[in-house]
């Protein structure tokens, strides 16, 4: 295309930079591309029933800890487990938090306290994930999760990366990508955990409280 006048010049620059950035967005589509309303984590259990989760308003600039399309607010200073600290768990798969087109990062929430007052606390993050394709609890405590990681179960000769009900999370939240990289996870038995669960090396800020009303079944 022959381009003349500087008007015309100017007018396929603008075109030129349009379609480029078209062109990326198109590219990397797990990218900020759900809108911040949705991604938002505002529920999480607590021994077996919901409540409120409202993470720290995060300050201008700031960058946030994404989980998928899911926000996580800022990371806070020093992010290795503190005992002060409470814990959240972010439990793959689950059925709490969902949006379409991004499946493989489908998680419960779950907490082990509720706050005495409204104000942020720290809370340590775990990833906790299911390795057993047999096993199809939707998990919403602590006590859950601790009983499936203490029990085990043998990965045949025929179980592949793949058949992990959370592969693709593993992969990419835990840099977990092969059987082989799960070999140290390995009880004295041979046998894997039911549930892994590890430390996800970041920490938040975030306030809980009890909901008013509970939700209903398959509302959530």
């Amino acid at each position: 295309m022959i381009v003349s006048s500087r008007a015309e010049r100017m007018a396929f620059a603008v075109f030129c930079v349009a379609t480029s950035a078209l062109a990326v967005h198109r590219a990397w589509p797990g990218r900020d591309t759900a809108k911040p309303d949705a991604s938002q984590i505002r529920t999480a259990y607590l021994d077996g029933r919901m409540v409120a989760f409202e993470l720290a308003p995060v300050p201008p600039g700031t960058r946030v800890k994404r989980v998928g399309p899911w926000q996580f607010g800022a990371r806070v200073l020093y992010p290795t487990p503190r005992d002060r600290r409470q814990n959240l768990y972010v439990v793959a798969p689950g059925s709490e938090h969902r949006l379409p087109g991004y499946e493989a990062y489908d998680h419960n929430d779950i907490i082990n306290h509720m706050p005495a007052t409204d104000s942020p606390e720290e809370w340590d993050v775990y990833w906790a994930v299911v390795l057993d394709p047999a096993l199809k609890q939707d998990f919403r405590s602590e006590n859950e999760l601790l009983l499936a990681t203490q029990n085990e179960f043998h990965p045949g000769e025929d179980f592949r990366f793949e058949d992990i009900p959370a592969a693709e999370f593993l992969r990419d939240m835990v840099s977990v990508g092969s059987l082989d990289e799960l070999e140290k996870y390995r009880r004295p038995s041979g046998n894997l955990p039911q549930v892994l669960i590890v430390p996800a090396d970041f920490a938040v800020r975030a306030s809980a409280h009890e909901l008013e009303n509970q939700p209903q079944a398959g509302d959530h």
